[in-house]
C-alpha cells in the first residue's frame, strides 16, 4: 500500500506533510484534503472522518467532493484504488 501511517511521535501536520512523497496523487491537494483522502483510503464514513478530524459532516462532505473531483475519480472506491 503506498499510504503510510502516522507514526506515534508525529503530529497530523507532519504526517499530511510528508504524505505526498508517498504517493504523487495527493500532491494536488490542500494538506486537510489529504487527511480526509487518507481517512477513505481507511474505510472511513463522512461521520466517522467529521470525528477524527474534529470537523462537521458538511464540511467533510465538502471535502470528499473536492477530493474526487481533483483526483478524477467519480467513487470512493475509486479513489481507494488511486491511492493504493
Amino acid at each position: 500500500m503506498i499510504l503510510e501511517t502516522i507514526s506515534p511521535t508525529e503530529t497530523w501536520g507532519e504526517f499530511s506533510a510528508r504524505l505526498p512523497a508517498a504517493n504523487p496523487h495527493l500532491k494536488q491537494l490542500s494538506p486537510a484534503e489529504r487527511m480526509v483522502a487518507v481517512h477513505i483510503a481507511e474505510g472511513f464514513s463522512n461521520r466517522e472522518i467529521a470525528v477524527a478530524l474534529g470537523k462537521s459532516t458538511a464540511t467533510v462532505k465538502n471535502q470528499v467532493s473536492a477530493v474526487l473531483h481533483k483526483l478524477g475519480v467519480p467513487t470512493r472506491a475509486r479513489l481507494i484504488v488511486r491511492l493504493r
